[in-house]
């Protein structure tokens, strides 16, 4: 049997019509242009190069596991490269470097700490001082490095990285931790851990704010205090949910409050009424009938959470939905002044409506379905008994527009 068979990447290049050596040509040329981008002043750049540099960036596996995409947005603005001489040392304790060309060879296990990257929130662990090597090896679950290898047999090339994104305390003297030193000429991406500090905290900052717009544009939440409404800001998680999920049915107390932030819910209420399903003969089924939509910055779930009643009404998302929403949980924690402003302010979802104007509702729907129904079936049926088939013979029309020349002055 071929060696191949069971390799994709032979087929792979098969399909793409590319070598191994192709590909590395490619990549080859597309790491020259990224460097020389780099090299421009970032004011200087055009869209299209940014976006350039952002995608390279994102192709780092030492960044990818770090950053999140509103980080690489930030930083491929304003990241540059720089060049070292061989022979020169660096310290990287107040930034994280990727190598774009040449080698590097670490004088210590611990050349680079990385963070944990977690969906919800950003965490990194704390800097502290170490005594020595051994403890801040032994320590550090997130520190990478190579436990069985010795320094000197460790060389870095291209797309490698090293450093920390937190900025760290000075190593002791005569310490070599995150010590390199650069065996040939080479070029570096460099990010600034305070800058990166600087970038997390103008991200908090702008969450906040959203978070706060969101809440304060309720029509429940207008003429709120800005002390009341941080309350609810620091409990509110995102969520995106697809068209035609079920948040809450009739019936069932929902288990957290929603604002939407973009998007539209339907709004149904269940009523029995009559189905034929046999000649003469009648059965009660319960139907959903339509009564409204939620839209953008609306919220709905207060009172059934802090009462603990059940909902009077199905919500469905109409498209896909950015919720911003704060558990039950943590909306029944909440101190005993937010809590009664909540439900002062606050009103049932579409509570307004009796069972009539349900039943009113569901008989007007009826009523033009049926209305529909024989409108078509009449309309039909006299096509069909005068033998008219549109878009066939006499009736099949292209309407074409007349050109007409001109008369010639000699006319």
């Amino acid at each position: 049997m071929d060696d191949n068979f069971h390799n994709i990447g032979f087929y792979i290049r098969d399909i793409h019509c590319q070598t191994s050596a192709e590909l590395a040509l490619q990549f080859k040329d597309k790491l020259e242009e990224f460097i020389t981008v780099l090299k421009k002043l970032p004011i200087h750049r055009s869209h299209a190069e940014r976006r350039f540099v952002y995608k390279m960036m994102k192709t780092m596996p030492d960044l990818s596991s770090q950053l999140t995409r509103g980080d690489f947005k930030a930083l491929s603005q304003n990241i540059t490269s720089e060049t070292w001489v061989k022979g020169t040392t660096v310290i990287a304790n107040e930034g994280f470097y990727i190598i774009l060309k040449g080698s590097v060879q670490p004088r210590s296990k611990v050349y680079k700490k990385m963070i944990e990257l977690v969906p919800a929130d950003f965490l990194s662990e704390p800097s502290s001082e170490y005594l020595s090597e051994e403890e801040f090896f032994q320590e550090n679950p997130l520190a990478e490095y190579h436990s069985f290898v010795y320094p000197h047999y460790i060389i870095l090339g291209p797309w490698n990285g090293f450093g920390t994104l937190i900025e760290l305390p000075e190593p002791k003297l005569g310490s070599n931790l995150y010590s390199l030193i650069m065996e040939e000429d080479c070029e570096l991406l460099k990010i600034n851990a305070k800058e990166y500090a600087k970038i997390k905290e103008e991200q908090v900052k702008m969450e906040k704010l959203t978070r706060e717009q969101l809440i304060h544009k309720c029509p429940y939440y207008r003429n709120w205090p800005k002390l009341s409404v941080d309350e609810l800001t620091v409990h509110i998680k995102w969520r995106r949910y697809p068209p035609g999920h079920v948040l809450v049915k009739d019936g069932e107390i929902i288990s957290f409050v929603a604002y939407i932030q973009s998007g539209f819910c339907k709004v149904y209420r269940e009523v029995i009424g009559l189905m034929k399903y046999q000649l003469r003969k009648m059965k009660k089924k319960r139907r959903r009938v339509f009564m409204g939509k939620l839209q953008e910055k609306e919220s709905f779930g207060e009172i059934s959470v802090l009462l603990q009643i059940p909902f009077t009404c199905t919500i469905i998302t109409g498209s896909e939905v950015e919720l911003g929403i704060i558990n039950a949980e943590d909306m029944l924690e909440l101190d005993w002044v937010t809590r009664k402003l909540v439900l002062q302010t606050a009103e049932q979802t579409f509570g307004y409506l009796t069972d009539e104007d349900v039943q009113n509702e569901y008989i007007a729907r009826q009523r033009h379905k049926e209305w529909k129904k024989f409108k078509d079936k009449i309309i039909q049926s006299s096509l069909d008994c005068q033998g008219i088939i549109p878009g066939t013979g006499r009736w099949c029309h292209c309407w074409t527009r007349k050109t007409y020349e001109k008369p010639s002055a000699d006319n």
